[in-house]
Parts: C-alpha cells; structure tokens; sequence
C-alpha cells in the first residue's frame, strides 16, 4: 500500500511537473499578430527583415527604401526573441549577421539590399551596440559561446575605428576610413556600453565619459539635446524635435538614474489634454509640429515609462498605440498599413513594447 501511494505521488509531482514546463513553454511561444504580421509581409526571400512591405523607389530621411534590410532591424529582432526567450528565433538572425551583415574583421554594414548586396561601407553605431549586447545575452541565456565570441569581434571593431577622441561616434566609413565627429544622444545605450566594459573591451573612462555626455545632456526647458559634437565639445539642439529621438534619450537616461521629470511631466501632460501624442514638436513653442502619430513613438515612450515605474501612463499608451493595428483582413497584426505599406519600425518596435507588457502580466 506505501509504495503505491509513493508511486501515485511520484507520478502526481511528474504530472506537475510536466504540466509547469508545458505553461512555462507557452508562455515563452505565444505569438503576438504583429509578429505573424512580419513574419508573412515584411520578409525577404533570403530571411532579411525589409524595411517595407512594398519595393517602391521613394527614399526616406535615412535613405532606406522599399524591401532593403537594416542592421537596426536586426538588432531590434534579435532584441525581441531574447524578450520572448526564442532560442530558434535568434539562431536565425545569428544566422543572417554573420552570413549577409558582418564581415570577417568585425565590421557590420548597417544597410543591405533585398538580395543581400553591400551597397553602403559604413556602420552605424547605436545598431552594433544593439547587436553586440544581444549577444552577450544570448551567449549567457542559451550557453552558446559562439555568440559571445561574435560580439567580441563586434565590439572590439567598434571601440577600435569609431572612437574619436575617446568617444565613440555615430558611424564608421571603412572605405574612406572617416569616423564621425558626432554622437547622437540616443545612441548612448548605458547597458550595452556597460557589458563593454565588464567584458574589458572599453575601459573605465571611455565608459564614464560616454555616460557623462548622456548625464549632461539636460534639456532646454523640455526637450534634451539632438547630439553632441566631440570635437567642439558642444550639444546641439534641433528647433523641430523628433518624439522618438527623445523618448530613446529619456529612457537611457532613466536607466542610469539621470532625472527626466520634465519630459515626463509633460508627456503626461500632452496625453491628458490632447489624448495623442504626436509625432514632432517646436523646440520653442512646446506645440506639435505635424499631425501625426507614429506605432513606434509609442512603443519607445511605453519602455520608458516602464522604466520610471508609470504602469498606468504605460497602458495608456499602449490603448492608444494598439488603435493603429489591424484586427482583420490579409494584413491582420500590422500597424499603420497605408495603401498596402507601412515601416517595419512602425511594426517592430510595438511589438517589443507588447512583449514587455507581457512579460511584466500588465496584458494578456
């Protein structure tokens, strides 16, 4: 009789066990629309990530065009299956960086074509911090030293050809051998310059004075500064503020325990008054400058808010952000598809805001 209630109970803990493991498993595999949405329209045939749904010839500010594939998108990617523990999903952008974006030195292009053709020779800062960072935690959540080793190279190219004076800019031209002068505040991304350290890639005061730019950076009434010039030791301004610029200098900033009372203030005041926020303001005037919102604005101010502990401001704008996306029809899960297009930033970047929301049981 003993042992067959040993037995029972073994099996019950067995039961249970398996039972935990299966939710647990879910929980890591639930697919959000936005993802599927990507998955169906927004990939290339060699598994790049384009930046349109749509080939079109028209160029945006950042000369990206229709089905191109990006190394911010990458890193993004890479970003989001470590938010939803997918191992295979981030085998599989490993597989593309080091197969179509990463050459043998350590260099990342930051731009490709749908086919997978190098047309640019530079790299963009801000995206191999991503990707490197990505990485390292990776190589720690899966115990796949190949990934750490791929950062290292990543990291070290970085820290060897895009420092200037001791700081690393904005981008590394390979062909000219030119690096930037400037540093755009919101590529200053505390944690993945951190690692860098920790993995003795940077050294102390490289860190401390690159934080010291991001620590510095105090905004002129409400809006922070656009970047910073190295060589004339100057933050620059822009007079027509971009939303998601400065939600990314907010959020790095609160990372490091830097005060954004005032943009906080603020975004919270304009999403009282005026329900939206939009995707520009006057530098001067504190008024929107357009009249459009943007999926992605939201889903960085929703990370920030995260951050500085506002779960109410953060569901409030994502009930505003989740208006943009389709509940029906062939492009089902996309934000801000018009006429048949929409950017992937527009996509991807909600989608880590959702992801976050979940993780944290704020949504189900």
């Amino acid at each position: 009789m003993k042992r067959k209630v040993m037995y029972i109970s073994a099996l019950l803990v067995m039961i249970s066990l398996m039972l935990f493991i299966l939710f647990n498993r879910t929980q890591n595999e639930q697919r959000f629309a936005g993802e599927e949405f990507i998955e169906e329209w927004l990939r290339n045939e060699n598994g790049t990530l384009a930046t349109y749904i749509q080939e079109g010839k028209l160029v945006d500010e950042d000369l990206v065009k229709g089905r191109e594939a990006l190394s911010e998108t990458l890193g993004l990617w890479m970003e989001y299956a470590i938010e939803k523990k997918d191992a295979k999903l981030f085998e599989e952008a490993y597989d593309q960086l080091i197969h179509l974006f990463l050459d043998e030195k350590g260099f990342v292009y930051w731009k490709l074509t749908e086919d997978g053709e190098k047309e640019v020779w530079a790299n963009a800062l801000v995206d191999d911090l991503r990707i490197a960072s990505a990485l390292f935690q990776a190589a720690e959540l899966w115990n796949r030293p190949v990934y750490k080793n791929t950062a290292r190279s990543v990291s070290n190219y970085l820290v060897e050809n895009n420092a200037y004076k001791g700081i690393l800019t904005d981008f590394y031209d390979k062909k000219i051998r030119y690096k930037s002068r400037i540093i755009t505040l919101s590529y200053v991304e505390p944690e993945s310059l951190a690692v860098l350290e920790t993995e003795q890639i940077m050294d102390n005061k490289m860190l401390n004075d690159m934080l010291l730019i991001l620590e510095n950076a105090e905004p002129q009434r409400v809006f922070f500064p656009k970047s910073y010039n190295v060589q004339t030791r100057e933050y620059q301004f822009d007079d027509t503020i971009n939303l998601i610029d400065q939600s990314l200098v907010a959020y790095y900033r609160a990372k490091r325990g830097y005060s954004t009372n005032t943009f906080h203030s603020f975004i919270k005041e304009q999403f009282d008054k005026h329900g939206v926020i939009y995707g520009q303001y006057n530098r001067h005037s504190e008024k929107p400058a357009v009249d459009y919102e943007s999926p992605a604005i939201y889903g960085w101010l929703i990370l920030y808010s995260l951050q500085v502990n506002d779960d109410a401001l953060a569901l409030q704008l994502f009930n505003e952000m989740n208006k943009f996306q389709l509940k029906e029809g062939q492009y089902k899960g996309g934000y801000s598809v018009y006429k048949e297009d929409t950017h992937i930033f527009d996509n991807l970047v909600p989608l880590i805001a959702e992801r976050e929301l979940y993780n944290r049981k704020l949504i189900k």
